[in-house]
């Protein structure tokens, strides 16, 4: 076989992409100011080996959903702070930044003196990850990444691993679309802040839901085993030939019918002048003209969509025409989607195999933190079970050093010092600060299909529900004393 040409420019690319997420060359500045005051304050308890977990408590607010989370992501998250070691040099300049000259003076010297005492000028975090791998689903409440190691280390992650809730929201929004409809539904580029953003949550996107189909040609030139990039007429070539001394149909057929004429295949923009109208009969009218292509279908993707779609498959068989392609947008989202074939159904009797989704700015809606309410807390230090107590239900976090293992339909968060009779979904991400997860993206996508729906609640092991047992009547029995100190 000869050599692949694209394969070099291909590498390349992906090294720069994934490179591109390291904490801006790794400079330590990559976290929250108070994680320098803290651990400056106490340097004991930031030498102290210690567990903290990332936890979802909320699922996403959308039908189907029923409480679950995919897990996705750890390509570009864990490149954030464990893509290459930090240097020497540059550890020494952030000290005399931020002891000297940031306006919160403070550094914490023991921390990283001793990471620096450790010969050579390159160093990976000593920092242990556990975590449910790709494709893995999971419920919302359930710790869903695990980091052990010198608790000051661990606590500089926080504001990195948060951002899990991104490809996480995307995984299980691809999960929800792949219920709602059989036909892949695009993921288009313009909607991304930046172009880096869009390859992450395509990544996640085929995780969660096998999604191939993409504007973004980077994508598809980076990784063509799982993309495919489309597309077709855009309204600013349908535009192109108005003029005020012609009609607006015979303008909107010429660019139709040029684009057909090139390209052989296309959907017909049809809602520049009116869909139901003018766009209507030029679409047919170019079907007609084209006999020697079946590859000339219809979109829409403004008004009554669900209607549209109707009016396009009547009027294609009153014309004697086989069905053609009908690709409908407009804020597709799995509830629209079900909205358009249910519709399609009643009023066709037929099944709407013709149909094919583009959702759009669907993708982006909801993909924030607050979605999930992503919590990175301390569960254990020196050995001993830590917790955060809260007086909001679900913001409680579980302590210990923790593990979850699958039991039949539940998934049991347990300690790692305990003997669970049940299947350890945790795999180890990254060892002493060096990512070791390798899994390919197929196998995370073959993962998501196998455990959607399996697990459909949540059990605390004998250890873990013992600690907070403990710790949740010593926080009754003192704010009870406190109440009654006050009284007097």
């Amino acid at each position: 076989m000869p050599a692949d040409p694209f394969a070099a420019k291909r590498q390349q690319m992906r090294d720069e992409f994934f490179d591109k997420l390291f904490l801006l060359g790794g400079w330590l500045g990559g976290t929250d100011s108070y994680k320098r005051t803290m651990w400056q304050a106490v340097p004991d308890i930031a030498l102290a080996p210690a567990s903290y977990s990332l936890t979802f408590r909320r699922s996403l607010p959308e039908p189907g959903a029923d409480g679950q989370l995919i897990m996705a992501g750890h390509e570009a998250m864990l490149a954030q702070w464990f893509r290459r070691p930090l240097k020497r040099t540059d550890i020494e300049l952030a000290r005399q930044w931020y002891a000297d000259h940031a306006n919160t003076k403070a550094f914490p010297v023991e921390l990283w003196d001793a990471l620096l005492q450790q010969p050579g000028d390159e160093f990976p975090l000593p920092v242990d990850v556990w975590g449910f791998p790709g494709g893995q689903t999971f419920r919302a409440g359930v710790p869903c990444l695990v980091f052990e190691g010198p608790g000051g280390f661990v606590s500089y992650l926080e504001a990195a691993m948060c951002r899990y809730f991104a490809p996480v929201i995307q995984a299980t929004k691809a999960r929800l679309m792949k219920l709602a409809t059989p036909r892949d539904a695009e993921f288009g580029l313009r909607s991304a802040p930046v172009e880096v953003c869009n390859l992450i949550l395509l990544l996640a996107r085929y995780v969660g839901g096998g999604g191939k189909l993409t504007s973004n040609d980077t994508a598809e030139f980076l990784y063509p085993e799982l993309f495919q990039s489309i597309g077709t007429i855009g309204h600013e070539m349908m535009c192109a030939r108005q003029s005020f001394d012609r009609s607006l149909a015979d303008a909107e057929y010429e660019m139709m019918d040029r684009f057909v004429s090139r390209m052989g295949t296309a959907s017909l923009l049809c809602d520049l002048v009116d869909a139901e109208s003018v766009g209507l009969e030029n679409a047919l009218k170019v079907i007609r003209s084209h006999p020697e292509t079946d590859r000339v279908g219809i979109r829409v993707d403004s008004g009554d969509i669900a209607g549209q779609c109707v009016l396009y498959f009547e009027q294609m068989r009153k014309a004697g025409m086989e069905p053609r392609l009908i690709v409908f947008e407009d804020e597709v989202s799995p509830e629209a989607v079900r909205k358009v074939y249910d519709t399609f159904r009643e009023k066709t009797g037929l099944e709407p195999t013709m149909l094919f989704p583009g959702a759009g700015g669907y993708w982006w809606k909801l993909v924030h933190r607050d979605t999930v309410s992503a919590a990175f807390k301390r569960t254990a230090t020196g050995g001993r079970p830590n917790t955060k107590f809260s007086n909001s239900p679900g913001k409680e976090s579980l302590a210990g050093h923790l593990r979850v293992y699958g039991v039949g339909d539940t998934l049991v968060v347990a300690d790692r010092s305990e003997s669970i009779a049940g299947e350890l979904l945790f795999v180890k991400l990254v060892d002493q600060g060096r990512i070791i997860y390798r899994e390919s993206f197929e196998e995370q996508a073959a993962r998501a299909d196998r455990t959607w729906g399996r697990f459909t609640k949540m059990e605390l092991s004998p250890v873990v529900g013992e600690s907070m047992r403990r710790f949740r009547e010593m926080r009754e029995q003192e704010v009870a004393a406190v109440h009654e100190r006050r009284k007097r």
